[in-house]
C-alpha cells in the first residue's frame, strides 16, 4: 500500500512538468540485409592480372540503423529537436564495410545524420553531423530507401574524382520553411576541430560550404545542389567543387521518372596522378567530369520496379589525356512489399569502366576493394568492371 501511495505521489508531482514540456521521443530504425555476389574484373594494361577482384559471395548489410527523435514544443510556434542516428552492421556486428575497412557511417554513436536545433515559422537551425550535397531527396530514392545499392548514388561512388561532401561532421545549417513548394538549406562546415593538424599559419584551413534548393508541387519535383570544400587536407587552394540539378515527374502514386545532371571537379591538385609511367593530371591541374543519371520507379500492386542508368563522362582538363576515362552504370531491381514496413528485393548493379576509368560501386561500404590498394578505387587498377547481384530484405520500424 505504501509503494502504491509513493508511486501516486511521484506521478502527481511530475505531471505538471510533463504537461508543460510537451516533448516526444521516437525510436525508429531499419534492418536491410541479404546475400550478394561482388566482383570487379576486366582490368586493363599492366594490371590485367593483379587488379581484378574475382567473384565472392557475401552476407551484406546496407544502411541498417537505429535512431532517436526528440521534439519539444517551446510555445509561440518555437520548438527544440534532437536527432541521433547510428549505423549498425547487422551482418558482422563491427564498424567495417565489405572491404574490411572502417565504414564512417557505422561503428559509433551518431555515425549517421545526428544534430540538435531550434526551429519555428522562420525555419530551423541545426548543429551536428549532416549530409550537405549528398542526398537526392525525393528525386531518386532507390539506393537510399528501397533496395541496397543503386546508380542514384553515382556522385558518391569512389573512383576518378571526389565529391565535396558526403556525411559531414561539425556542420551548421539553416533550413528554410516551405513556401509555395520551395525550400532551401544552407550549410557550413569548419572542418575538424579536434586535434592539432591545423596550426593557423602557413597553410589553408579545410572548410565546407553547400546550398540545396528544392521544389515539390503536384506531380513535379526538383532539386539543385552546389558544394565546395576549400583547402582540402589543409592545403592552400586545393578545392573540391560539385553541382547537380535533378527533375522528377511522379506520374502515379509510388511511380516517377527523373533525371540528374552535374559535374565534379578537383581544383589545383597538390600532387600529380599517374599510372604506368604516364602522368594523367599534374600537380596544379583541375580535372573534372560530368555525370548524368536517369531513373524509373514504378509501383504495380505490391511490386516496385526500378531501373537506372548513369553516365560518367570523360575526365576533362587532364595534363595528358589517355582517352577511355568514361564509364557507364546500370541498376535493375524488383521489390515486393509484404507490408508497408517490410519488403524483399532482388537487384543487379553493373559499372562498365573504359580502359582508363576507375569508378567503383562503393557507397555505404559496399565495395570489396580496399581503397587505393586493389579493385578499381585506385588509378593503378583502372578498367575493372564492378558488379553486385543481390537478394535482400528491408524492414523499417
Amino acid at each position: 500500500m505504501q509503494k502504491k501511495l509513493l508511486a501516486i505521489a511521484v506521478a502527481s508531482a511530475l505531471a505538471p512538468a510533463a504537461a508543460m514540456a510537451q516533448s516526444t521521443v521516437e525510436i525508429y530504425g531499419r534492418a536491410n540485409v541479404g546475400l550478394d555476389q561482388y566482383q570487379a574484373t576486366g582490368a586493363s594494361g599492366s594490371v590485367a592480372d593483379t587488379g581484378n577482384i574475382k567473384s565472392r559471395t557475401r552476407v551484406f548489410d546496407f544502411g541498417s540503423r537505429l535512431g532517436f527523435r526528440v521534439n519539444e514544443s517551446l510555445g509561440g510556434g518555437m520548438r527544440a529537436f534532437v536527432v541521433m542516428e547510428t549505423g549498425v552492421n547487422i551482418d558482422s556486428g563491427s564498424g567495417n564495410g565489405q572491404s574490411g575497412q572502417p565504414n564512417a557511417s557505422t561503428g559509433f554513436w551518431a555515425s549517421r545524420d545526428s544534430y540538435a536545433g531550434i526551429g519555428g515559422d522562420w525555419g530551423d537551425v541545426r548543429f551536428g553531423r549532416q549530409s550537405p550535397f549528398y542526398s537526392n531527396g525525393i528525386i531518386m530514392q532507390a539506393g537510399s530507401n528501397y533496395i541496397n545499392q543503386a546508380m542514384d548514388s553515382a556522385f558518391s561512388f569512389a573512383g576518378a574524382l571526389a565529391q565535396p561532401s558526403g556525411r559531414e561532421s561539425n556542420v551548421l545549417s539553416y533550413n528554410s520553411p516551405t513556401l509555395g513548394g520551395f525550400n532551401a538549406s544552407l550549410s557550413y562546415g569548419p572542418g575538424a576541430s579536434e586535434g592539432g593538424a591545423y596550426t593557423g599559419t602557413g597553410q589553408g584551413k579545410e572548410q565546407l560550404y553547400a546550398i540545396t534548393g528544392r521544389y515539390s508541387g503536384g506531380p513535379f519535383r526538383a532539386q539543385a545542389d552546389y558544394g565546395t570544400r576549400k583547402d582540402v587536407g589543409n592545403i592552400d587552394n586545393q578545392d573540391r567543387t560539385a553541382w547537380k540539378v535533378g527533375l522528377g515527374w511522379s506520374y502515379a502514386p509510388g511511380s516517377q521518372i527523373s533525371a540528374i545532371v552535374g559535374n565534379v571537379k578537383n581544383k589545383n591538385l597538390a600532387a600529380s596522378v599517374s599510372a604506368g609511367g604516364l602522368v594523367f593530371a599534374a600537380a596544379g591541374s583541375s580535372p573534372n567530369a560530368d555525370i548524368w543519371i536517369l531513373n524509373w520507379e514504378h509501383m504495380l500492386g505490391q511490386w516496385q520496379f526500378i531501373a537506372q542508368y548513369a553516365k560518367f563522362g570523360k575526365i576533362k582538363d587532364l595534363t595528358n589525356d589517355p582517352d577511355g576515362t568514361d564509364a557507364q552504370g546500370y541498376t535493375l531491381a524488383a521489390k515486393y512489399f509484404l507490408s508497408k514496413r517490410t519488403g524483399v528485393y532482388a537487384s543487379f548493379n553493373q559499372l562498365k569502366n573504359k580502359e582508363n576509368a576507375w569508378w567503383d560501386i562503393s557507397n555505404g561500404g559496399s565495395s570489396s576493394a580496399a581503397t587505393g590498394t586493389s579493385g578499381n578505387t585506385s588509378i593503378a587498377n583502372r578498367g575493372t568492371d564492378p558488379r553486385i547481384i543481390a537478394v535482400g530484405v528491408m524492414h523499417n520500424f
